[in-house]
């Protein structure tokens, strides 16, 4: 489910002006859901350090967790306003819409 939410968010919603791919929406989703922890980037010999945000692997998030940023995503998809995002609601893809229950069909377009 996660996964699907991902992909669709990936494919309609611009981040505040990045462009996601469907690993870095599962990243930013599982990270928020698990707690970011922040640490001092690598110094490739400048001199230089900057912070790292760590969050956590889909695969370790708890069920709660996994809960959480199922609904996180959806609450993003279906409100993207809330993060301060200009677009439209997402189109939910067959998957998603699925495992909320729906029949796809139901959400078609008729002409």
């Amino acid at each position: 489910m996660l996964n699907a939410i991902c992909g669709d968010l990936a494919r309609q919603i611009n981040w505040h002006g990045c462009r996601l791919d469907k690993d870095d929406w599962r990243h930013l989703l599982s990270g928020t859901a698990a707690g970011w922890r922040a640490v001092p980037t690598i110094n490739q010999g400048d001199g230089q350090f900057g912070i790292v945000l760590l969050g956590s692997s889909s695969l370790k998030l708890t069920k709660q967790q996994a809960q959480g940023a199922i609904t996180q995503g959806l609450v993003i998809g279906d409100d993207p306003s809330s993060q301060g995002l200009k677009a439209q609601p997402v189109r939910w893809s067959d998957a998603v819409l699925l495992g909320l229950g729906h029949n796809p069909n139901d959400f078609r377009d008729v002409a």
